[in-house]
């Protein structure tokens, strides 16, 4: 607690006003909403007279800029030991844990639920780890 001020709040005001405006990246607002209070412009306002007046300055707002349109690539792996690594398959599952598996797979994987430029790869991965829970299904069995 060595670091600890004991500076009140209005010099602490003070000298930040004082300062300046050092950083040029702080949004500032740009409705003066001080002419809106009779008690500080000295004159009633009249509501249509301001509603007037913040619509005509929400018209001067530029929006922040769009972020990329293009979402990143996201590769799907058709590597038969990145699809076994994914099903996470122990050896040990009973045949309802490996239907549980293949449905959990299909939720995320299935070519109808990925985007269009990933679906062949899909329909490879879809094959390849239903082939390895069918050969898991058939050692239980």
């Amino acid at each position: 607690m060595s670091d600890f001020s004991t500076t009140d709040f209005a010099t602490l005001l003070d000298e930040v006003i004082a300062a300046g405006n050092a950083r040029e990246d702080v949004i500032r607002p740009s409705i003066l909403l001080d002419l809106l209070n009779p008690a500080l412009s000295g004159t009633p306002i009249n509501p249509a007279d301001a509603a007037d007046y913040l619509f005509a300055e929400t018209t001067r707002i530029v929006p922040p800029p769009l972020l990329a349109a293009e979402p990143p690539q996201i590769r799907l792996s058709a590597d038969p030991a990145d699809v076994a690594r994914e099903l996470g398959l122990t050896g040990n599952e009973t045949v309802a844990a490996l239907d549980r598996v293949r449905r959990a797979f299909a939720f995320s994987n299935h070519p109808d639920r990925v985007e269009e430029r990933n679906r062949d790869i899909a329909i490879i991965r879809m094959q390849i780890a239903n082939r390895m829970i069918d050969e898991a299904k058939a050692k239980r069995t």
